[in-house]
């Protein structure tokens, strides 16, 4: 599963994320496009909220790490 396919199936939406995370408006779609690496800093609190163990999280941002990189890549 993608990481965003799991956002939209434990929480419903990137904005939901945010507050379950007491985060700004917008963090999550910001790092979600942008800097996914910031999301490590909430392993437990996605693991625990999302009801999915830790090593599942740390897969899908990995994953969401190198789509980013990649895409960086070809926009350059």
């Amino acid at each position: 599963m993608t990481l965003g396919a799991w956002i939209k199936l434990k929480f419903h939406s990137q904005e939901l994320l945010n507050t379950a995370l007491l985060l700004t408006k917008g963090s999550i779609n910001r790092w979600y496009n942008q800097d996914p690496k910031k999301l490590f800093m909430y392993v437990p609190q996605l693991s625990k909220f999302g009801d999915t163990p830790t090593s599942e999280i740390v897969k899908m941002i990995e994953q969401r790490c190198d789509d980013v990189k990649a895409r960086e890549s070809i926009d350059v």
